[in-house]
């Protein structure tokens, strides 16, 4: 039988939450995350620190959502706000010693963002 999506209930409790925000924010950039998350894990996106900064400083006002994986060991110079799936410890270590934010997308949930102030990496 195939797999038609996660298999981890944790990760379908945050798909199905993300996707009610998207409905009762009528924000559709939840609903673009939500798709993303619920792709198999060999397709989820994985993104490294360095291009997130590289992202920050073209787009200095925006909130970074990576629905995948934050990756790196390497120091990063900017300030980053970043909202993702989950981090490797270096990532996350380097964005908080830089005093940047390393939201997880299920504590996202509880707060308010303005969509023109969010961007979907890949």
């Amino acid at each position: 039988m195939k797999r038609t999506g996660p298999t981890k209930q944790s990760t379908k409790v945050l798909i199905d939450r993300l996707e009610k925000k998207a409905k009762t924010e009528k924000q559709a950039v939840w609903k673009a995350v939500a798709d993303k998350v619920a792709l198999p894990t060999r397709q989820r996106i994985s993104v490294n620190a360095s291009k997130l900064e590289f992202l920050s400083g073209k787009f200095p006002e925006k909130t970074l959502v990576v629905p995948g994986k934050v990756l790196g060991n390497e120091k990063i110079e900017a300030k980053l706000e970043v909202i993702a799936l989950s981090y490797s410890a270096g990532a996350r270590k380097a964005i908080e010693e830089k005093k940047g934010s390393a939201m997880l997308l299920k504590e996202a949930l509880g707060k308010k963002f303005t969509a023109s102030k969010l961007m979907i990496t890949a």
